[in-house]
């Protein structure tokens, strides 16, 4: 089975292309698309995420500077 996702802004479009998966023998259904935030990724959206919005979500600020390991767990790592 495969699953098809598309964005669209324009409600004539979207029927179109309903029709025409019901034409082609496919089921087809419109539902509202939350988009990945840091909200949804902690309290969770109902589903799984696909592959393509986890992408999505993980390449939206790629001009941020990576962080090293030892400093992200240095909290943690003093512990005792």
């Amino acid at each position: 089975m495969t699953t098809l996702i598309i964005k669209s802004n324009s409600e004539r479009k979207t029927q179109l292309l309903i029709q025409l998966a019901e034409e082609l023998g496919l089921s087809a259904k419109m539902q509202n698309f939350e988009e990945l935030d840091v909200n949804a990724m902690v309290t969770g959206i109902g589903r799984k995420a696909t592959d393509e919005e986890l992408i999505d979500y993980l390449t939206k600020d790629t001009e941020a500077s990576p962080i090293s390991l030892e400093d992200a767990f240095s909290k943690y790592i003093n512990q005792k």
